[in-house]
């Protein structure tokens, strides 16, 4: 989900101030969205989890579940139980179109956000990524600077005292 994540006309209005409160909203939209599909897709998972499941592993051989082996009406409770399976089964088919239907809207949610941005936005995040990345790497390259001159002064040091 997180690839898709681009924003809409909101978020380039936000862009165009540039303050770090209109970033912290684009944030907490991403993490929100995030989290609305990692739920969804959970959801889902489970759903078909459950919908998978063996109904037997549940049956207790006490309760007259088994196999019928006569032509004449199963007992009550395995007649309750085959109810209860179908009951189950027609549950989870309709749990898990539900959980299809959101997860389509979600998508069409996402598509619609990647079709309300215009280049220019595209490009305006593009290049503000491509500056972070540039900072960080500024910043990395002066930490080795510091890094290296003082492993130079402890070498000087080691070798000052080894020539005393």
């Amino acid at each position: 989900c997180t690839a898709l994540l681009t924003g809409g006309e909101d978020e380039q209005l936000r862009m165009s101030t540039g303050s770090s409160a209109d970033r912290s909203a684009s944030k907490a939209w991403k993490d929100s969205l995030n989290s609305t599909c990692n739920r969804l897709l959970t959801h889902y998972a489970n759903l078909l989890k459950a919908a998978s499941l063996d109904a037997r592993d549940n049956s207790d051989p006490r309760s007259g579940g088994g196999l019928q082996t006569e032509a004449d009406n199963p007992p009550p409770p395995l007649a309750e139980n085959v109810e209860m399976s179908a009951v189950q089964a027609k549950l989870a088919a309709e749990n898990i179109c539900v959980a299809t239907s959101n997860l389509l809207d979600l998508i069409r949610t996402l598509r619609l956000s990647v079709l309300l941005m215009d280049e220019e936005a595209i490009q305006g995040e593009e290049e503000e990524m491509a500056l972070e990345l540039c900072e960080q790497t500024i910043d990395a390259e002066r930490d080795c600077l510091v890094l290296e001159s003082k492993l130079m002064g402890i070498r000087d040091e080691e070798i000052q005292t080894k020539v005393k």
